[in-house]
């Protein structure tokens, strides 16, 4: 039995912002889907089945080898990218549940060569390069040399593909520019050496800014995917269709006259007359504790201020001016009632921060509804 206090996740919606994605894109540019960190809250198992069965995805993306193993063991046949560092512990894991590794040192090459022969079996890798994250991958021409040098001592290990991060895609043009620059000398060095990896750089920023610069073979949807923009209110503006929604309904009302304080600390106090709604939702569901006093939650089609201090488990709002509100009304903080709305952007706004960690906040206690 669900509680009172979920998450609706519209499958439709990542269908719809993977096609209004891939319009922009040149004919046969492949997708790969960024499904890390549990589908950026959305469910990792959940939307990697889903997305199995499109056509319109090539490949998967996830950031550890464990989301990759899940995956396997969920059922999901379709390529899968570690998109960070593989601990060397977990190259056998890598071998044995076909998953497609990110590489860009020689000791990573000889490694997973190892592990590879010791399954008799071919491995898979990408080659990253680093054009300027400067987080990970190959740095210098004469790393990429020796990179090289390491894939022709291990047939074993096929570069199927090689790729490249692009920093400030969203908003810095010129930067993301010399990137690309950077990037494209590295393909030209790969390929001069007999390799023909598959090419890709593009993130949901350069896919939704300038499409036809950097697709490549593959472009990587991300946070577009699941319905915001990387730089924040521009999604409406892409046709993006936000696939969560953050529900709970009313489990206690009070009316208080003027002058009493609200929750801990007591910081906001009744100025007249008020009726305050009871939500059972905290920062323990990931509804952050720092919106206190500053976001609105949606009821009977009206916005409604939070007022005291967001506590663990539950929440204060004043709905003094809903008509007829009543126990178990339905309350939504993130998503659509009626003809008003709270994003992902407005409540990271509000909470200086991105819609990725706003999203990604949502724990596991909130139960996903999939439709």
């Amino acid at each position: 039995m669900l509680r009172s206090t979920y998450a609706i996740v519209d499958l439709k919606a990542i269908d719809h912002n993977i096609l209004a994605a891939k319009a922009g894109l040149p004919e046969g540019t492949r997708m790969l889907a960024v499904i890390k960190a549990n589908a950026y809250g959305h469910g990792l198992c959940e939307v990697g089945k889903h997305l199995d069965a499109d056509d319109s995805v090539s490949m998967f993306g996830v950031a550890i080898c464990e989301e990759g193993m899940r995956l396997r063991e969920a059922g999901v046949e379709k390529p899968i990218l570690i998109l960070g560092v593989t601990d060397e512990r977990h190259w056998d894991a890598v071998v044995r549940c076909d998953l497609t590794a990110a590489v860009f040192t020689p000791e990573q090459v000889y490694d997973l060569s190892a592990a590879a022969k010791k399954a008799g079996k071919n491995a898979s890798v990408h080659l990253k390069i680093d054009t300027g994250m400067h987080r990970i991958g190959v740095p210098s021409e004469e790393a990429l040399r020796a990179v090289l040098d390491a894939f022709e001592r291990c047939p074993n290990v096929r570069m199927t593909g090689m790729f490249t991060h692009f920093a400030k895609s969203e908003n810095d043009p010129d930067f993301t520019a010399l990137q690309a620059k950077r990037f494209d000398s590295a393909v030209a060095a790969v390929r001069a050496r007999g390799f023909s990896p598959i090419v890709h750089a593009a993130n949901s920023g350069a896919i939704l800014g300038a499409p036809a610069s950097y697709s490549y073979d593959m472009v990587r949807l991300g946070i577009a995917m699941y319905g915001c923009h990387p730089n924040g209110k521009a999604g409406n503006d892409c046709g993006l269709i936000p696939a969560l929604s953050l529900v709970t309904h009313i489990s206690n009302l009070k009316t208080l006259g003027p002058g009493e304080g609200i929750s801990y600390g007591q910081k906001y106090v009744t100025t007249k007359e008020t009726v305050v709604a009871t939500l059972p939702i905290g920062y323990g569901d990931g509804y952050k504790r720092c919106l206190s006093g500053k976001a609105d939650v949606l009821i009977g089609g009206r916005r409604c201020p939070g007022i005291g201090t967001i506590c663990m488990d539950q929440l204060m709002v004043d709905v003094t001016d809903v008509p007829d509100v009543k126990l178990g009304d339905e309350a939504v903080l993130l998503g659509n009632q009626g003809s008003e709305r709270v994003t992902a952007d407005e409540l990271a706004e509000l909470a200086d921060t991105i819609s990725y960690e706003i999203l990604l906040s949502i724990s596991d206690r909130v139960p996903r509804v999939y439709r």
